[in-house]
């Protein structure tokens, strides 16, 4: 089962058993009628992930029946699909950053230090980052600078260690 499968499943686990290997075409029409649109769409985008050759998803679906928070977790789960299920993404360059995420911006960053006890703010990190003396970002959108929370983490655990 692809990992994008297992995340609709996490959300809809009444869904897992209507998801079959080998029959989610059959499974999919003869549930279909039964299921609210989301979980209808939700189901036919993992029959697509299971088997992309033989079952197509239309994307108007999503627009159709998917809005807010469910649309976004629709395109991020496209997203994870052909980066880490398929593969076809090698080398990313796209990511939805959000509220709440792994990904922590400038000021977030120096605030996280600052949680742990380093006195850092925001023009201390970038005067770092200017002289290198902080990691590269691990993500860079519309010319705004992201660490994933691990980079910080492993950052602040050099930084605590040599002040030490």
């Amino acid at each position: 089962m692809k990992r994008t499968t297992k995340r609709i499943i996490e959300i809809f686990p009444n869904l897992e058993e209507k998801i079959s290997k080998q029959e989610n075409v059959k499974l999919a029409d003869e549930v279909l009628p039964s299921l609210d649109p989301v979980k209808r769409t939700f189901l036919k985008l993992a029959c697509f992930f299971e088997d992309p050759e033989e079952v197509n998803f239309d994307l108007a679906s999503l627009y159709k029946e998917l809005d807010n928070d469910w649309l976004e977790l629709a395109v991020e789960l496209i997203t994870q699909f052909f980066r880490e299920d398929t593969y076809l993404i090698q080398k990313p360059s796209y990511s939805i950053i959000k509220d709440g995420s792994d990904y922590l911006n400038l000021s977030q960053f120096a605030g996280y230090l600052t949680e742990r006890g380093l006195k850092y703010d925001r023009q201390k990190v970038n005067l770092y980052y200017v002289r290198g003396s902080i990691p590269q970002p691990d993500l860079i959108v519309g010319g705004t600078k992201y660490w994933h929370e691990s980079t910080a983490e492993t950052y602040y655990k050099q930084e605590k260690s040599r002040l030490n």
